[in-house]
């Protein structure tokens, strides 16, 4: 087979973190040819869609990789699995990105294009009303001090970002509302989101894997001292915890209307009795589960895409 992965710099690639690199180790070891990529580097040629890309081969020591031929340009039908793995912002490079791999006729691109561009995840876990916090998507300051004066405590969010960047926590004493609130939509031009504070972030939150809409890895993060947040890039400390009977309900609300759209990996952010995310852009966690001692979902997601219809 041969795969290609749409990705940022391989200078970010951090081995024993990285899903991406993990996918591809995992593919290399079945024998697959890899090919690398970044979302600039798509096209059209007429009405084909083709990429730019170049033969890799990935390794566990510094550097990370060796190339393996030329840069050359080819038809994105030429590869069997397109694995767009290409972090947030969704930006107008993503956008585009997307529309060239929904013209892609018998390569599997995953996850599904049209659902990369119609699922923001920050946004596309409110299809399911009845597993999320209560929330607000505005640019309007004096509507998000209304909504912070009912709520108490809030958490105000870009739309776009990855990671924990720019997640914020505001309570209506916060002298600092009115700046923090044009900074965040810069100046009033940009909407963020706002959802209600929930405690329970002081416990961790959990990001389950999903694949084909199969729970099959769950990792607790819990913040560090101080922090809000419990990512990994802002250093919180990662363990397995098994899914509960809520999250269990949570993940049942959700599945069907995943698989419908195509979404073949998934990562769900759940804090408490509510999802706050669903990752489908370029879900992480995969070492670390592996390092926990849980399932390697690197092996899972080649086992698995037979069933992927694309």
């Amino acid at each position: 087979m041969k795969i290609l992965f749409v990705m940022d710099s391989l200078s970010r690639i951090h081995i024993d973190q990285d899903t991406s690199f993990a996918l591809a180790i995992a593919a290399q070891n079945r024998g697959f040819d890899i090919f690398y990529s970044q979302a600039g580097d798509l096209l059209l040629r007429g009405a084909e869609p083709r990429v730019q890309a170049q033969k890799i081969r990935f390794l566990r020591k510094d550097p990370c990789f060796t190339w393996l031929a030329n840069r050359t340009e080819a038809a994105l039908d030429d590869f069997d699995v397109i694995l767009m793995r290409k972090d947030p912002p969704f930006d107008e490079e993503y956008f585009l990105a997307t529309h060239f791999l929904s013209l892609a006729k018998k390569a599997k691109v995953i996850n599904r294009a049209s659902a990369l561009r119609d699922a923001p995840e920050k946004i596309y876990g409110l299809n399911f009303p009845q597993v999320c916090p209560q929330t607000l998507i505005t640019r309007d300051a004096a509507e998000i001090r209304a909504f912070l004066l009912k709520h108490k405590e809030i958490i105000i969010k870009p739309t776009n970002k990855s990671g924990g960047s720019g997640v914020l926590y505001l309570t209506p004493e916060d002298k600092n509302f009115n700046s923090l609130i044009e900074i965040s939509t810069h100046e009033f031009s940009e909407h963020i989101i706002a959802q209600e504070y929930l405690p329970q972030i002081a416990k961790g939150d959990k990001r389950v894997i999903l694949i084909q809409g199969e729970p099959l890895g769950c990792l607790l993060r819990t913040p560090s001292k101080g922090e809000h947040r419990g990512n990994i890039h802002v250093g919180g400390q990662v363990s397995l915890d098994p899914l509960n009977e809520r999250e269990t309900w949570l993940i049942q609300q959700v599945k069907d209307k995943i698989i419908a759209d195509g979404l073949y990996f998934v990562g769900l952010d759940i804090i408490g009795d509510y999802i706050t995310e669903i990752n489908v852009t370029s879900p992480t966690g995969v070492q670390e589960i592996r390092q926990l001692g849980g399932l390697d979902l690197a092996i899972e997601f080649w086992d698995r895409l037979g069933s992927y219809q694309g």
